[in-house]
C-alpha cells in the first residue's frame, strides 16, 4: 500500500526532532563531562604533587636523587598522568619521568620562572609530539627546597568524553528507533482510515456515489466517515434532481431559443444589436431585407461601415444616454423610410484590474414606415383639402350674411314702422339670427384654421420665423387680444413679470398664439376672480404660467389635455367648448422652440398652464425704428379718398367659384368700382390683355391654370406687369406670391373692410409701383427689413450689401430704395448717377445711425 503522507511527515518530524535532541544533548553532556573530568584530573594532580612534595623534603635536602626518582616513578601507573619531575630551588631538575630527556618546551617553561610560587599552580602546556597537558606544580617547603610538577594528559579527558558521548548517542538512537516503531504503528492506524476517507472524498468529487466507506471507529474519524456517507447520499439525491433540472432547463432553453429564432426570423421589424464598440452582434432577416444585404453575415463588422450615418450615430448615442429611448428616421433602400427606436442593454459587470466596468450594448428596432408616412401625407392632404373646400362655401356664407346684414341695417330696417311691435320683434329676431350666423361662421372658421394649423405642423409645412422677442411685449399683446373676453366675464387680469428679463429668439406671432390660447381657456373656465399671467426666469430658460381659479382638471385627465381632439370631462353631459386642437397646437409650437408645456391642476380649485422657453445668446441687431419707416412709406403711398375717378376704376375678379365672384361683385360695386369676372387663369390672362383692368383680384386654386401661374405670366409681360394684383385665396403661401410679384396676399374668408382698404391704397398709386431695393452692409438688418416689407405687401426684388455697386442698384429700376446712410455718404457720385439714370423721382429712404448728421443725409 502506498505510504501515507501523514506517516511520512510524522517520521520525518521525529527524525528531525531526534537529531536536534541528540545533538543538543551530546553537546551539553560532553561539555559537562569535559569540565567534570578536567576538574577531576586537576584534583588528582594536586593530590599527587602534594603527596610527592611532603615526602620529598628530606630527600631534597640530602640530595638523594635515586630515592626521589623511585618515588615519582610509582605514580606513573595512575591513569591520566603524562609526566612528573622535581626541581630544586635553583631550578635544576632532580628527577623526572621523561624518556630520554625532558622536552625543551618544558625547560623553557621552567626558565621563565613559572616555578616561583608558594602555593599550588595549574598551567596548560602543549609539548611537541606529546600533546596537551595540564601542568600542576606544588612548592616543597614553601619553595625553599624546590618544586614538584605533574602533567595530566588532556587527551585522556577527550577520550573519556568521546566514549561517554557515543554511549549516550547509542542509547538515544535505541530510544528513537523504539519511538519510531511505536509512532509508525500508531500513525498507520490513524492514516489508514484517513486514506480511505481521502479516496472516498475523491470518488465523491468524481460524482461516484455508488461506493461507501467502512470505518467503524467511534472517534472523530468515524464521525467524519459517517458525515461523509450521509453527505454522499444527499449529494447523490441533489445531483439526480439537478441533472433532471438541467435536462428540463436545457430542453426549455432549446425550445425558447427555437422560439426566439422563429420570432427574429419572422419579425416584421428589423433588429440590430451592437456591442459597446459598435460591432454588430445580432441581426434578423427583416433588417437584411430593409437594407438589401442579401444573405451576407455582417456580424462582427462595424455598424458605421454597413449602415447609414443616422443609424450608427443612434447606436453611439445609446452609450451616452443609457436611460433614454432614442428615435430617428433612417433611409432604407428602394426609397423607403424607416423609424428606428434604440435603447441600451445592460450587460454583466466585467472585472478589469481592480475596477468594475459596466458594458452597454445597443438594441435598435427599425420599422418600415413608408406606408405610414404616405398615409400621414394623405391624411394631411385630406384635412387640407377638406378644410380648403370648407373655406370656399364658408366664405360665401359669411360674406353674403354680412352683406345682407349691412343692407338690412342700412336700407330696410330704417324704413320699417317702429310703432308696430310685431315688426319690431321680427326685425330684432332677424338681426339676432344674422348675428348668430356670423358668430357660428367665425367659430367654424376658427375650427378650420386649427385643423389646417395642426395638419401643416404635422407635415412640416409651417414657415417659422426667428426674431428677438421682448417678453413684456409678448404678454401685453396677448392680454390686449383677450381683453374683450376679460370684460365680458368681469375678470381681472394680473401680470407678474420678473424685472430685467432677457430677450429670447422665436416666432413672435406663434408664441402670442400660444399665450392667447392659454389666456382664453383660463377665462373660459373661470367664472369669477382673476387670471394671472406670471413670468419667471430659471438658469437656462424662461417660464410663463397662466393661473386661473376655475373648475380645475382631474389628475387622470391632466395627461390628456394636450392630445388632439381630446377634451376632458364627460362628453355626454359636458358640452365641448372648442375644437380640442388649441392645446395640441400650443404643444407643437413650444416643442419647436425647444421648450416644454405642462399643466398643474386640482379639481375644483383651478389650473396652472406653464411653458418654458430656452434662453439663447442673441446677436446684436441694429436698431431700426420700423414704425417710423412704415409711416414714411404710408405717407408716400397713402390711400386717397374714393373720388369719382377712383370709382370708375375697373377691377377684374378671378375665381372659379361663382358665389365668391358674386359676393366680391356686390361688395365692390357698392363702392362704385366697375367689375369684370373670369373663372380661371387662362380666361383671366385673356381679359387682362383685352381690357387692361386697373387691378386684379386673383384666386389660386382654379382649373385650367392656377392663380400663381397666371400671376407669373402677367408679371413677366411688359403690357401687364404694372397692374396691381391682390391674391385672395384659401391657401397660405405668401412667400411664393410675393416672389412672383403680387402686391397683396389676403386669405379667405374675406375680410371686406381690409380688402377695400388695400384696393383703395393700390389704386391710389395708379400702377403697381411696389418694387423695393434694400442697400445695407448689415445682413441681419437686411433680412429683418425684407421680412417686414414682404409682410406689408412690398416686393423686395433684390438685397445688396456694401460690396455691390450703386450702378447695379440703379439698374434694377426700383420704385423705392431704402439704403444705409453711411453708404450714401461714402459714395460721392451717387447723386450725379441718380440723375443720369433718370431716378430722380424714385423715393429714397436713408437709415441713419444716431451719430449721423441729418444734413449729411438730405
Amino acid at each position: 500500500m502506498k505510504t501515507s503522507k501523514l506517516l511520512q511527515k510524522t517520521l520525518l518530524g521525529e527524525i528531525l526532532l531526534f537529531a536536534i535532541i541528540a545533538t543538543s544533548t551530546s553537546i551539553v553532556s560532553g561539555l559537562n563531562l569535559k569540565n567534570h573530568m578536567t576538574e577531576e584530573f586537576e584534583s588528582k594532580g594536586k593530590a599527587i604533587v602534594n603527596s610527592i612534595a611532603n615526602s620529598s623534603v628530606e630527600v631534597l635536602f640530602n640530595r638523594d636523587a635515586s630515592t626521589l626518582q623511585s618515588t615519582i616513578d610509582q605514580f606513573l601507573d595512575i591513569k591520566g598522568i603524562g609526566y612528573i619531575f622535581v626541581i630544586d630551588d635553583r631550578g635544576e631538575i632532580i628527577a623526572h619521568t621523561f624518556v630520554p630527556t625532558i622536552p625543551p618546551e618544558l625547560l623553557e617553561h621552567i626558565n621563565k620562572g613559572h616555578h616561583q610560587h608558594t602555593e599550588n599552580r595549574i598551567d596548560e602546556i602543549e609539548l611537541l609530539n606529546r600533546g596537551e597537558f595540564i601542568d600542576i606544580s606544588s612548592p616543597i617547603l614553601a619553595g625553599v627546597a624546590g618544586y614538584v610538577h605533574v602533567g595530566m594528559e588532556k587527551s585522556a579527558v577527550a577520550a573519556h568524553v568521546t566514549e561517554a558521548t557515543l554511549q549516550q548517542l547509542a542509547l538515544v538512537l535505541a530510544i528513537f528507533l523504539l519511538a519510531v516503531a511505536i509512532a509508525y504503528i500508531r500513525v498507520s492506524q490513524i492514516s489508514k482510515p484517513l486514506n480511505q476517507l481521502t479516496e472516498y472524498a475523491q470518488r465523491l468529487k468524481a460524482r461516484d456515489f455508488s461506493t461507501s466507506v467502512k470505518i467503524q471507529s467511534r472517534d472523530e474519524i468515524g464521525l467524519l466517515a459517517q458525515t461523509l456517507q450521509s453527505m454522499s447520499e444527499e449529494l447523490s439525491h441533489s445531483f439526480d434532481n439537478l441533472e433532471q433540472a438541467v435536462s428540463d432547463a436545457t430542453t426549455e432553453l432549446l425550445v425558447s431559443n427555437s422560439y426566439l429564432r422563429a420570432i427574429l426570423k419572422n419579425l416584421a421589424d428589423g433588429l440590430l444589436v451592437t456591442d459597446p464598440q459598435g460591432h454588430i452582434t445580432q441581426f434578423n432577416p427583416a433588417l437584411a431585407e430593409m437594407f438589401d444585404l442579401g444573405k451576407q453575415d455582417i456580424r462582427g463588422q462595424l455598424c458605421s461601415e454597413i449602415f447609414c450615418r443616422e443609424l450608427a450615430e443612434l447606436a453611439t448615442q445609446t452609450q451616452q444616454q443609457s436611460k433614454d429611448v432614442l428615435t430617428a428616421e433612417v433611409a432604407l433602400t428602394k426609397n423607403r423610410v424607416g423609424k428606428a427606436v434604440a435603447t441600451a442593454i445592460e450587460q454583466e459587470l466585467t472585472m478589469s484590474g481592480e475596477n468594475d466596468t459596466e458594458q452597454m450594448s445597443s438594441a435598435i428596432l427599425i420599422r418600415d414606415i413608408t406606408v405610414e408616412k404616405e398615409i400621414d401625407r394623405m391624411k394631411t392632404d385630406f384635412l387640407s383639402t377638406v378644410s380648403h373646400e370648407l373655406r370656399t362655401p364658408l366664405t360665401s356664407v359669411l360674406g353674403f350674411t354680412k352683406l345682407i346684414k349691412k343692407k338690412l341695417e342700412d336700407t330696410l330696417f330704417p324704413n320699417i314702422d317702429t310703432g308696430n311691435k310685431k315688426q319690431q320683434r321680427a326685425v330684432k329676431q332677424v338681426s339676432n339670427n344674422l348675428n348668430i350666423i356670423v358668430a357660428e361662421g367665425e367659430r367654424l372658421t376658427t375650427l378650420i384654421n386649427d385643423v389646417l394649423d395642426i395638419a401643416k405642423m404635422e407635415a412640416g409645412k409651417v414657415d417659422w420665423k426667428s426674431e428677438p422677442i421682448v417678453i413684456e411685449e409678448l404678454v401685453n399683446r396677448s392680454l390686449a387680444a383677450t381683453s374683450v373676453l376679460f370684460q365680458q366675464k368681469g375678470l381681472e387680469p394680473i401680470i407678474e413679470i420678473e424685472p430685467e428679463l432677457p430677450e429670447i429668439m422665436g416666432d413672435k406671432d406663434r408664441l402670442i398664439q400660444v399665450l392667447v390660447n392659454l389666456l382664453s381657456n383660463a377665462v373660459k373656465f373661470t367664472n369669477e376672480g382673476s387670471v394671472t399671467c406670471r413670468v419667471g426666469r430659471n438658469p437656462e430658460s424662461l417660464t410663463i404660467s397662466v393661473v386661473d381659479g376655475g373648475i380645475g382638471i382631474a389628475p387622470e385627465d391632466c395627461s390628456q389635455v394636450f392630445e388632439k381632439f381630446k377634451q376632458v370631462g364627460d362628453t355626454l353631459t359636458d358640452k365641448p367648448q372648442g375644437t380640442g386642437l388649441g392645446l395640441p397646437i400650443c404643444k407643437q409650437i413650444i416643442e419647436h422652440h425647444g421648450g416644454t408645456i405642462w399643466v398643474e391642476s386640482t379639481l375644483g380649485e383651478g389650473s396652472t398652464f406653464s411653458f418654458s422657453l430656452p434662453l439663447s445668446e442673441i446677436a446684436e441687431v441694429p436698431t431700426i425704428n420700423l414704425d417710423t419707416l412704415l409711416t414714411q412709406l404710408n405717407h408716400h403711398v397713402r390711400p386717397a379718398a374714393l373720388t369719382d375717378e377712383l370709382q370708375k376704376k375697373c377691377i377684374l375678379v378671378v375665381d372659379d367659384d361663382a358665389h365668391i365672384r358674386e359676393l366680391l361683385r356686390q361688395e365692390l360695386e357698392a363702392q362704385g368700382y366697375q367689375i369684370r369676372e373670369a373663372k380661371d387663369g387662362l380666361e383671366a390672362i385673356q381679359q387682362v390683355k383685352a381690357l387692361q383692368p386697373d387691378l386684379i383680384i386673383m384666386d389660386v386654386m382654379m382649373p385650367q391654370m392656377s392663380g400663381f401661374d397666371a400671376v407669373a405670366v402677367l408679371k413677366n409681360d411688359p403690357q401687364t406687369m404694372e397692374i396691381p394684383i391682390v391674391i385672395l385665396s384659401i391657401m397660405e403661401d405668401k412667400e411664393r406670391g410675393y416672389r412672383l410679384g403680387v402686391d397683396r396676399y389676403l386669405q379667405k374668408p374675406i375680410d371686406a373692410e381690409m380688402l377695400l382698404q388695400e384696393i383703395s391704397l393700390l389704386l391710389s398709386q395708379g400702377k403697381s409701383r411696389r418694387k423695393v431695393l434694400l442697400v445695407d452692409e448689415d445682413a441681419s438688418a437686411v433680412r429683418m427689413l425684407a421680412q417686414v416689407l414682404q409682410e406689408r405687401g412690398y416686393n423686395v426684388v433684390e438685397v445688396l450689401d456694401s460690396k455691390e455697386l450703386w450702378v447695379k442698384a440703379f439698374s434694377v429700376q426700383p420704385d423705392l430704395i431704402i439704403a444705409n446712410a453711411n453708404l450714401w455718404q461714402q459714395s460721392e457720385s451717387v447723386k450725379t448717377l441718380r440723375f443720369e439714370k433718370g431716378m430722380e423721382n424714385v423715393l429714397f429712404i436713408l437709415l441713419a445711425d444716431e451719430h449721423n448728421d441729418e444734413s449729411d443725409c438730405s
